[in-house]
């Protein structure tokens, strides 16, 4: 893996963000004859069951919305469609999400959305007032989850923050800046395709770091201190999946799942385990085998001494008068 601290950033000093060289499938608007609205897989995500977590339909966020940022919270949530309304709503739906609209004039989805990228400035349509400019779930530098559901997704979400026995050093979803320089976790960083919870967590502790935080999937940054103060944010911010395990959480767009980096020693006695527990009942088990092998051995000697061996002569019934 390589440090990749000094980021690039735009004139405002921004941090560079990728191009998700998408196009749309077209501009639509909601035909107002239809009864239910199909455009509404985000609000199909709320659950009493998950009362921790809490998915807005449209998602709105005024710093960070744009057109990659939107499909990228789509592809979250295994979603076939994305939408932006009016340069700053985003929705997501499933197959049939445009059942109940009307494909429009291009001219009705009049913004645009302008991002700083690595290669420079790009602009896509937003969408506009009441009308969606529609793009499909996929980008090719950002793979969806794979072999997880979006149930289990979201189990592992609502309980990452309560469950202290399976998730002992998780911290919190917490904010990151997104101006170079001022990141959050800012000492040691790195990324990598392959990402996980334990690999980031490593890194870290090779370069004797407090904490440990992953972001944007495949991102990991490392430091000793952190304020959470006005930072917090509810897991469904951190909902990008590692690629080297779908079943961890690696942050979100410029939202740190942080981790406290645990000494190695606890790792080793976690990991001795089962070894502990295995001496512990076999070596017993042990013990009791060699008692009866020698109590076993025994018997047949004495057995054998009383035997009626035709060839022994000190056998009382071999004796012929």
């Amino acid at each position: 893996m390589a440090e990749t601290c000094n980021e690039s950033c735009d004139s405002n000093g921004e941090v560079l963000r990728q191009d998700p060289q998408v196009n749309p499938t077209g501009c639509f608007i909601y035909n107002t004859s239809s009864i239910a609205d199909s455009f509404n897989g985000l609000a199909t995500l709320n659950s009493p069951n998950r009362p921790s977590l809490n998915f807005p339909d449209p998602y709105t966020n005024h710093n960070l919305m744009n057109v990659g940022h939107c499909i990228k919270h789509c592809i979250d949530y295994l979603f076939t469609y994305a939408a932006l309304e009016n340069g700053i709503n985003c929705r997501c739906g499933y197959a049939d999400a445009l059942q109940t609209y009307i494909e429009a004039d291009n001219k009705l989805c009049n913004k645009l959305c302008t991002t700083a990228t690595y290669k420079g400035n790009v602009t896509y349509p937003c969408g506009g007032l009441g009308a969606y400019t529609v793009y499909k779930a996929e980008i090719q530098y950002f793979t969806p989850p794979i072999g997880i559901t979006v149930e289990e997704k979201l189990n592992i979400m609502n309980n990452i923050d309560k469950d202290k026995v399976k998730y002992p050093n998780y911290r919190g979803c917490i904010e990151d800046n997104r101006y170079c320089g001022q990141r959050v976790l800012g000492n040691k960083c790195t990324n990598t395709e392959t990402m996980t919870v334990e690999e980031c967590i490593n890194y870290c502790r090779e370069g004797n770091y407090r904490y440990a935080g992953l972001e944007a999937r495949v991102q990991c940054f490392c430091g000793n201190t952190y304020n959470p103060l006005g930072r917090l944010l509810g897991s469904e911010y951190c909902s990008n999946s590692c690629p080297g395990n779908n079943y961890q959480l690696c942050g979100g767009s410029f939202a740190l799942s942080i981790y406290e980096v645990p000494p190695l020693s606890n790792l080793n006695n976690s990991n001795n385990l089962p070894l502990i527990i295995g001496l512990s009942v076999g070596l017993p088990l042990l013990i009791i085998c060699v008692i009866g092998f020698l109590v076993y051995t025994k018997k047949i000697k004495i057995c054998s001494q009383s035997s009626d061996d035709p060839d022994d002569p000190n056998n009382p019934n071999n004796r012929h008068f």
